[in-house]
């Protein structure tokens, strides 16, 4: 029993190795240029930014959107409801920036049960140009973000544009945590299924689209009863024989003042949507933490000391591995925080479990369910899968 914990120790920590060795190669080749960002034709952009709330840095966020380098594009600031703190901000943004177009669609859109979903319909229809970007409220881009993004579509074949994403802005654990969440398991593992097994995975918080693909399959109306509106959707566009394109560009999402129980609740609710997404499958994430699966062998062994030497090898080359990382993605003010990255994968472990306790999630008031696929039904009602769902296939959407 003992020889079979070290075994698959030994194979997660290799696993761990090649997931981290596609995003090595990733960012290098982001950071040679990639795709490119010059050149080739630039059509006018639609950019929509669903708003809830006052996030961490909403302001110089959403104004760095107004930046970008790129001929043509309009923002459109969704919202739901005028009450919303969110509304203050975008009409800063809008007078600190007189000459870029902008526009704030407040509504009150419950047509679905994604919350996100319905936030983007009315403003999705008030959009005017032939592409459409949906980013979420806390990415901050650089100048070259949208030129880069576009350079991806020379490829006849791409229909949907996607990022890797880079936490940053942390200021307390709760933030620090989902940083090292997003930056040493959520970039390796989507380099991984994106590299080595192909699979359509789409980040939700950057999506650039042709409108009329979009329609194609269904607008966003028709994911509008999804928790993972963006897996949905990436799914949907592979099955077209449309390639989702994941940019070795990372864009940064910023998360200052989260606090530790957002941190748990967020990602009980992830692992209740890769749970329904995945289905079997999503008991091979165990695999992708050496550093639980080292403790439980000191367990198993009941704490002798050949099985000690193994995990502190196995902590000892994770932090390692997040250090080597960091570096990559140019974040040496988060070197020092390498150790934490044991700590998130022992937490990482606990929550695992998680989506066994519930297929409930609570989400802006509302009680809902989740069925097969990430569709959402009301607590209490029927539950109808999604025609052709197989729920083979694992990844962090959202």
């Amino acid at each position: 029993m003992i020889l079979a914990f070290e075994l698959l120790t030994a194979a997660s920590l290799a696993a761990c190795v090649v997931r981290f060795g596609c995003a090595w190669k990733a960012l290098r080749e982001g950071r040679r240029g990639g795709a490119g960002g010059d050149g080739g034709v630039l059509p006018p952009v639609s950019i929509l930014k669903p708003l809830k709330g006052v996030d961490d840095g909403l302001l110089d966020n959403l104004s760095g959107f107004c930046r970008l380098d790129y001929p043509e594009y309009e923002i459109v600031f969704c919202i739901q409801g005028a009450s919303d703190p969110a509304l203050r901000v975008a009409r800063k943004v809008k007078e600190m920036h007189p000459g870029r177009e902008i526009r704030i669609v407040a509504s009150d859109c419950r047509e679905g049960l994604n919350p996100k979903v319905n936030n983007m319909i009315p403003g999705y229809a008030a959009a005017k140009h032939p592409f459409v970007l949906i980013s979420d409220s806390n990415v901050a881009p650089d100048p070259g973000y949208l030129r880069e993004a576009m350079s991806h579509f020379r490829d006849p074949r791409v229909g949907l544009v996607t990022h890797f994403v880079r936490g940053v802005g942390a200021k307390t654990l709760g933030a620090r945590l989902e940083a090292q969440h997003l930056n040493s398991f959520i970039l390796p593992s989507v380099s991984l299924l994106d590299r080595v097994f192909s699979m359509p995975c789409v980040v939700g918080k950057s999506m650039l689209m042709r409108r009329s693909d979009l329609e194609e399959l269904g607008g966003l109306r028709g994911v509008k009863d999804f928790l993972a509106e963006d897996y949905v959707l990436g799914e949907r566009f592979h099955k077209a024989g449309k390639k989702v394109a994941v940019s070795s560009s990372p864009v940064d999402t910023v998360s200052v003042y989260r606090t530790v129980g957002q941190f748990f609740s967020r990602h009980a609710r992830w692992n209740r949507m890769r749970f329904s997404i995945a289905g079997p499958a999503y008991f091979g994430e165990l695999l992708a933490n050496p550093v639980a699966l080292s403790l439980v062998t000191v367990a198993a062994a009941g704490g002798d000391a050949s099985s000690l030497r193994i995990a502190g090898t196995v902590v000892a080359a994770k932090a390692a591995l997040d250090l080597s990382l960091f570096l990559a993605m140019g974040d040496r003010a988060s070197a020092r925080w390498a150790f934490l990255g044991p700590v998130r994968d022992l937490m990482a472990f606990g929550l695992w479990f998680s989506a066994f306790w519930s297929r409930s999630v609570e989400w802006r008031g509302r009680t809902l369910r989740i069925a097969g696929g990430s569709r959402l039904v009301p607590e209490g009602g029927p539950v109808v899968l999604e025609p052709g769902s197989t729920g083979l296939r694992a990844g962090e959407a959202r």
